[in-house]
């Protein structure tokens, strides 16, 4: 749309004979001219013209609004109020030529809505849950319009009202804290439930905060359930997404190395094979790399090295969170040459390499010490390795 301010024709499609008001207002594409920038009107009936003058200091350039109208925010805050209390309403706005309130309650209707945001204030009386206030905005081509909502739920003043309750931060990485903050009104006692960390079965005040340490990847839902001796309850949730510590790998001592999927690999996805086996081939001096994820499994099983059909040598094993890396605990390495396996574990198995859910991890294994790809025990080419694995 092309507003033009300054001298302005408007070309009128029909004119009535009616006497101007002194408070007749000046709109041109939805937008009002203030009176106070209206220099002079001259209406020439023969041209069928009206011809507006503004002032020197209105803003008269030509303004160049962009097609497809948004609304790109539309809040209500809090979202749940005692009657009598306010409400905050804020919104943003892209290529919007006007917007328009409707539905609502306590005047929302007969707000007026600046673009491109903007916000307002409001006291709500009128009981309710979930009311809905609409913000409708329209572009410069006709049917440009776009509408969205928000609910507001408003509670008699002596109900219980949980005015706010969030987690901040949202996201976090595994094994640091959060804080979880929330407020209530008309309120005796308050119980927290479901989440992480220390928060499921606390008895917490009114309102407050507490600090809660997330050490398993996931999203969480933390439910408040406040209660006054009337036996009026309210319930809230708010949620935490905990990621998966991002590690930083460095490159192997190894220079040759092989990465392959598990699911490739196996032909099933960790931590299955309940029972294969499976032969490859791995550099005499590299290493290869079969990457997995635990998800949310809870099981444990075993990997091991059938000795008799491989190549003769010591063939190192070991769990990590990189390829080609070996340097790992005790429990998560293991040298095949005198039987035995390689336990892996997500329950808390004993003598297992316990691995974390929702993690990447790989079964490494080569000829070599894992530190000197010159120290190779792999006796002739090609290094055959013969893997078995168990899921029990």
């Amino acid at each position: 749309m092309i507003k033009l301010n300054g001298f302005i024709p408007l070309f009128v499609l029909a004119m009535m004979g009616a006497t101007a008001s002194a408070q007749m207002t000046i709109v041109i594409d939805n937008q009002q001219i203030p009176t106070s920038h209206i220099a002079s009107i001259t209406i020439l009936p023969n041209a069928n013209q009206i011809n507006i003058v503004t002032t020197v200091d209105y803003d008269v350039s030509a303004v160049n609004v962009g097609s497809n109208v948004a609304i790109t925010s539309f809040s209500v805050s809090p979202g749940s109020i005692l009657s009598g209390s306010d409400a905050t309403f804020r919104w943003a706005t892209e290529n919007a030529v006007s917007c328009d309130a409707s539905n609502g309650v306590d005047g929302w209707a007969a707000t007026s809505i600046t673009v491109p945001g903007g916000k307002a204030t409001l006291p709500i009386s009128n009981l309710g849950n979930n009311q809905r206030f609409t913000l409708t905005c329209n572009g410069s081509k006709a049917g440009d319009e776009v509408t969205r909502d928000v609910f507001l739920t408003v509670n008699s003043p002596d109900a219980v009202s949980i005015t706010s309750f969030v987690a901040s931060p949202s996201t976090v990485i595994e094994g640091s804290n959060t804080t979880i903050s929330w407020a209530s009104q008309n309120t005796t006692t308050c119980k927290a439930s479901g989440g992480t960390g220390d928060w499921n079965g606390l008895s917490v005040n009114p309102t407050g905060s507490t600090i809660v340490t997330a050490s398993t990847a996931g999203n969480y839902t933390f439910t408040l359930t406040c209660k006054n001796d009337s036996g009026s309850t309210a319930i809230k949730t708010t949620s935490l997404l905990v990621e998966a510590d991002v590690v930083q790998c460095d490159a192997s001592p190894l220079s040759v190395g092989t990465n392959v999927d598990w699911g490739g690999f196996w032909g099933s996805d960790f931590p299955n094979p309940r029972s294969g086996s499976k032969v490859t081939t791995v550099s005499k001096y590299g290493y290869k790399a079969i990457k997995f994820n635990t998800g949310n499994v809870n099981d444990y099983g075993e990997i091991s090295v059938t000795e008799n059909t491989a190549t003769a040598g010591v063939v190192l094993g070991v769990i990590s969170q990189c390829p080609g890396d070996f340097s790992v605990s005790a429990s998560c390495d293991y040298k095949w040459g005198l039987g035995g396996s390689l336990r892996w574990s997500t329950v808390n198995k004993a003598y297992s390499c316990e691995l974390l859910p929702n993690t990447d991890y790989y079964f490494n294994f080569t000829y070599t010490n894992g530190k000197n790809a010159n120290d190779s025990t792999c006796s002739k080419l090609p290094c055959r390795v013969v893997l078995e694995h168990k899921n029990r």
